[in-house]
């Protein structure tokens, strides 16, 4: 693949085709202990935009984007529609719905979330060049918590 930058057209019923790309840039460019926050603020993005279309979601398709950016990478995702026109990303918000989840969990593992073209493209800028092992190590552990409180518990 070796491209700092990608773009592709993909039908959001076949999103096998980002896992994969995601996991391949991952490797590629040394990041692959980034892939967990990675994959899963773009699997919480997408699972937003789908919610947004309902049952009609097959039908749609979206442009994702890739960049290498200087201390980072980028990913976007651009809609025929203004989906994030009205979300807020703060890491402070209460969980009181899967949206409000999927926007914490991108807003805790993204280190930035850009709003544009009026709510229809999101991009997530996550710095990977000098990040802070405590920081990285923060992320995960946010992951694990909140896996924990979701999962229910084994009982003996």
């Amino acid at each position: 693949m070796d491209a700092k930058s990608y773009k592709n057209r993909i039908k959001l019923t076949q999103l096998y085709k980002i896992n994969n790309f995601v996991e391949n840039i991952c490797q590629e460019h040394n990041i692959s202990n980034y892939y967990g926050a990675i994959s899963v603020s773009i699997e919480k993005t997408i699972d937003m935009i789908i919610s947004f279309y309902g049952s009609n979601f097959e039908e749609k398709d979206i442009m994702f984007y890739f960049e290498q950016c200087i201390g980072g990478v980028s990913f976007s995702i651009k809609c025929n529609d203004k989906i994030f026109s009205n979300i807020i990303f703060d890491k402070n918000k209460d969980l009181e719905t899967e949206l409000d989840i999927a926007v914490f969990l991108i807003s805790k593992l993204s280190d930035q979330v850009i709003i544009s073209e009026n709510g229809r493209k999101i991009e997530l800028l996550f710095f990977v060049n000098g990040i802070e092992p405590e920081l990285l190590l923060q992320r995960q552990e946010k992951i694990k918590e909140f896996n924990s409180k979701r999962m229910p518990q084994n009982i003996n």
